[in-house]
């Protein structure tokens, strides 16, 4: 991107140019401390432009709002239209823009959620977005959503409550988060979520102007176990399961598993597993499962049902699931 192409005329040329070749070193290519380099918020792009001025050594009276009216008289910077959202009730709206020549371009719904957070190394794609993202579902896609990570928290191995394992509160398995906005009629929403259980979190070049932080394949089949309604319900989630299959990675499933830490998560995937015949090949994940297995065996493991609020009567004796 070359922006100081174009000049202001509320500002002498070298200045101005001055401070729009400053504003292109940060923007050449996206990073942790600038995840996505065509679009903005408006304060993200306001802070952005108020630092480059800064470096310019431009007057100091000038304030970020006057820089981005500026950029927009320029024509350097386009506002996505405000028509397409619809924000909740208490939710004060705010601008988004791209730094972009000629007419704005699309923006894709895993770049809206992304430049809505404000850290990048606490934002992760994940649910019905990331199955999506990894080509998992044929389904049109009805919500996205982003996870907000809580602070990490000590635990023992395995601290689990009965009402994680035999039946888990209908509250917190269909709860979507909060609603951000509605895009063209789309609910995006936010989650906060522990760090503990989601170990698979990947860092990825999703465009050639931005980098997203998104759930592994492995660790995206096991958040739809986990919350089967932010991943479309019962059917979408077999659909995943069986096209995530022939791409699943036996080492990565048993690192997650194991970080996880609980058998709940353990024996439901033994039962997907098992359902569409697949035969695991990492050593650590076979142990896994036969210790998973053993304990369900022994009796000392209360049954389950294989989506948390979603009925269920057919029992598995083998990984004590019913479905």
């Amino acid at each position: 991107m070359s922006l100081n192409q174009k000049t202001n005329k509320s500002l002498p040329s070298d200045i101005w140019n001055h401070i729009m070749a400053e504003l292109t070193k940060p923007l050449r290519a996206p990073s942790e401390d600038v995840p996505n380099v065509r679009w903005f918020t408006e304060h993200r792009l306001r802070c952005l432009i108020l630092d480059a001025a800064r470096e310019a050594k431009a007057p100091s009276t000038l304030s970020g709002s006057t820089l981005l009216r500026m950029l927009i008289d320029s024509k350097l910077a386009h506002s996505l239209s405000s028509e397409k959202f619809d924000w909740p009730e208490g939710t004060k709206p705010y601008a988004i823009y791209s730094l972009e020549f000629g007419d704005i371009p699309s923006i894709s719904p895993i770049e809206l959620l992304q430049i809505t957070q404000a850290s990048y190394w606490r934002t992760v794609i994940c649910y019905f977005t990331a199955l999506a993202y990894h080509e998992l579902t044929t389904q049109e896609v009805p919500h996205h959503h982003v996870a907000t990570l809580k602070e990490p928290f000590r635990r023992q191995q395995n601290e689990i409550t009965p009402n994680q394992t035999a039946n888990e509160k209908s509250t917190s398995a269909r709860s979507m988060g909060s609603l951000l906005f509605r895009y063209q009629g789309v609910p995006y929403c936010v989650t906060q979520r522990d760090p503990a259980l989601m170990p698979g979190i990947q860092s990825v070049r999703f465009s050639p102007s931005c980098l997203i932080r998104m759930t592994t394949l492995e660790q995206t089949l096991l958040d739809s176990l986990h919350k089967p309604w932010s991943c479309g319900g019962p059917s979408v989630i077999f659909e995943a399961w069986e096209r995530g299959l022939p791409l699943l990675d036996d080492a990565r499933l048993a690192y997650c598993l194991k970080m996880i830490g609980r058998n709940d998560f353990t024996r439901r995937t033994g039962y997907m597993l098992e359902q569409f015949g697949y035969v695991a090949t990492d050593h650590a994940l076979q142990l896994l499962l036969a210790d998973a297995k053993a304990k369900v065996k022994r009796g000392t493991e209360p049954t389950l049902p294989l989506f948390p609020d979603v009925p269920s009567s057919h029992r598995n004796t083998t990984w004590g699931i019913t479905a």
